[in-house]
């Protein structure tokens, strides 16, 4: 537990300093914990970002193999994967900020095993838009990218409490893959069209 607890804040800390403005001092701070006690868990502050960033990427490798068992249609499991990234992005934002930003400061080998497990994520993404669309891997790939380039970014502008939660983001995001800008769009309107009755209904 007191691990759990050393490698949430820090990737709160990171989030919100920067990796290389945050010192071992800043974070066993906020951890409320001796400098000794945080030096028994983790010798240095990149063993902390590299078990930080493992454990973040192998829940996120874990994430997409746990639809394959609910045996669905190649549409509806790409819809579900999409939702389960979502919904983990919107509960570990700190450590996805800390992915995007801060994988560049580990040492070499930490870094090239980092981006390994992130690599297999992106495949196993790809392979499931493949089938889906009937298309070559090189196009998956693309496309991919294209899906993660969406979802990736909600932290800087997706917020509890706004306009949409993060799960109707998801929804929209699958009316898009299925049919464009169109299905996204209906879908959204969807969603507003139930804030509007809400608001109504609270007059």
């Amino acid at each position: 537990m007191q691990r759990d607890t050393i490698l949430r804040v820090s990737a709160e800390t990171f989030a919100q300093l920067g990796y290389p403005s945050a010192t071992m001092s800043e974070i066993s701070r906020r951890c409320g914990v001796s400098k000794s006690l945080l030096y028994h868990y983790y010798d240095a502050k990149d063993a902390i970002l590299y078990d930080l960033l493992r454990n973040y990427m192998l829940k996120l490798r874990e994430l997409v193999g746990s639809v394959a068992p609910l045996k669905l249609a190649a549409k509806d499991a790409l819809a579900e994967t999409v939702r389960r990234f979502v919904s983990e992005y919107e509960h570990s934002r700190a450590r996805h900020i800390v992915l995007l930003n801060d994988v560049k400061f580990l040492p070499t080998a930490q870094r090239d095993d980092v981006l390994a497990l992130e690599r297999e994520v992106v495949q196993s993404f790809a392979d499931l838009i493949a089938v889906t669309y009937h298309i070559d891997e090189g196009r998956a790939k693309v496309l991919t990218m294209c899906v993660f380039g969406m979802i990736n970014w909600t932290f800087t502008w997706l917020r509890p409490g706004g306009t949409i939660s993060y799960g109707q983001f998801a929804e929209t995001v699958v009316g898009m893959l299925e049919s464009g800008l169109n299905g996204g769009a209906e879908r959204l309107q969807q969603f507003i069209k139930v804030a509007d009755d809400t608001k109504a209904l609270a007059r």
